[in-house]
């Protein structure tokens, strides 16, 4: 049995969801208390600021890429598979605090993009280390970002059939005749 979120965590999930929900503006001190259920002062007992909350999301995606990157590496075989295939899950929790983070970037936090741009090098160095090929890392960068985009538009009138689970499939089989 899981335990439950710590007040922090749940603070933390409020401000990213509101993040992803309604944006950087809606994502007041007010906002994520209420959201989390909390008290305003019991936000400000754990996240003195809103600064406080955008180091404490930062270190979240920092953790979420170490564990994947852990798992990559575990299977450098499989890494580029895995790669393309997680990119389907636009809701894992990874996904979710990468898109966060993401719109921070797009707003007036120059340090996410760092960030983001970081994450991107430590995918790039798991991937290059498994496949030792700089144009076949690129490509299935790339090839991932193509079905996460098209995974997170379902519903809105996206193509189903490019994440359609027979089409990746088909993909991934690809992706493994790739010889680098």
């Amino acid at each position: 049995m899981a335990t439950p979120p710590t007040t922090a965590q749940r603070l933390i999930d409020a401000y990213e969801d509101i993040l992803l929900t309604d944006g950087e503006r809606a994502a007041t001190l007010d906002a994520i208390a209420l959201r989390a259920g909390v008290s305003k002062g019991g936000l400000t007992y754990h996240f003195r600021s809103k600064d406080e909350l955008v180091a404490a999301l930062f270190d979240r995606l920092r953790l979420l890429v170490d564990e994947d990157v852990a798992i990559m590496r575990a299977d450098p075989a499989t890494a580029a598979t895995y790669y393309v295939t997680s990119s389907l899950d636009v809701r894992s929790p990874l996904e979710r605090c990468n898109v966060a983070v993401t719109r921070l970037a797009q707003g007036s936090h120059p340090e996410a993009n760092e960030l983001l741009a970081q994450c991107r090098t430590r995918w790039f160095e798991v991937l290059m280390d498994a496949m030792g090929h700089e144009d076949m890392v690129h490509l299935v960068m790339l090839l991932g970002d193509g079905i996460y985009f098209n995974a997170s538009l379902t519903g809105t009138g996206a193509m189903p059939a490019e994440t359609d689970p027979a089409t990746i499939d088909r993909i991934i089989a690809l992706v493994r005749t790739i010889r680098y």
